[in-house]
């Protein structure tokens, strides 16, 4: 069995997606309520898609699982 490799969303991407403002976005992160971002490389972050696609099916019960 062939495992999917995960695909990292930019922010517009994930703009895009959600609807979200930059703002609303950010503030979403930091209540824990939305996904954070994970490091790509020096200056670059990046969201992974299934994390968004995990958000997507139910965003009133998604609960960041990293700790604060």
């Amino acid at each position: 069995m062939t495992k999917k490799l995960d695909r990292f969303l930019r922010e517009r991407d994930v703009l895009e997606a959600t609807s979200f403002s930059h703002a609303t976005l950010w503030r979403e992160i930091k209540r824990g309520r939305f996904p954070k971002p994970v490091n790509i490389s020096a200056g670059r972050v990046g969201w992974r898609e299934s994390a968004i696609t995990d958000w997507q099916t139910n965003p009133n019960q998604w609960k960041s699982t990293e700790a604060a």
